[in-house]
């Protein structure tokens, strides 16, 4: 788990929150790691702190919110894939199929993984870790506000010196 978790651009584990920029081992919150790939390169990955993830979240719409959770509600059998969770050994293996459409990773052209970890940095699990596709991810962020949209942007831009085209939304929600 650790090689997928791990920052491409360092080969290690994330140390600070992309926004705060406070150490992740220094707060007492969680922290999540979002990566997005693109024909087998990562085109976009950040360790993001609880606080700044809620201040985040909550500059988009009540509209989008409830798209996005939706999507999560209604196309993810959450009692099937826990019990895939519960009975794999390895937690590597939720990133071998999206969480949604079930479509095996060798198969995708880019896709999203998205892992909770504790105050400690050990990894949370639960829902996470996951592996969204990018069809997923369009089909979960289509009906975004403009609101939302130039939220994410605002984001983007203001944590890295050059955001990619078109990020997608890995694990803002």
């Amino acid at each position: 788990m650790d090689e997928w978790l791990a920052s491409e651009e360092s080969g290690r584990a994330f140390s600070h929150c992309i926004r705060c920029k406070w150490p992740l081992l220094e707060l007492d919150t969680l922290w999540l790691v979002n990566k997005e790939i693109i024909r087998a390169e990562c085109v976009l990955e950040y360790a993001i702190c609880q606080s700044c993830r809620d201040a985040v979240t909550a500059s988009m719409s009540e509209e989008s919110k409830g798209s996005v959770r939706e999507f999560l509600e209604t196309e993810i059998d959450w009692d099937a894939r826990t019990a895939e969770f519960v009975s794999a050994h390895d937690p590597v293996a939720r990133f071998d199929a999206c969480i949604a459409c079930r479509r095996p990773r060798e198969e995708l052209q880019g896709y999203g993984i998205s892992a909770l970890f504790d105050s400690g940095g050990h990894l949370v699990s639960g829902p996470l870790p996951l592996l969204v596709c990018r069809s997923c991810i369009n089909r979960m962020t289509a009906r975004l506000s403009e609101q939302s949209r130039a939220a994410w942007r605002d984001f983007l831009t203001e944590n890295f010196e050059c955001p990619p085209d078109d990020p997608g939304f890995p694990g803002m929600f």
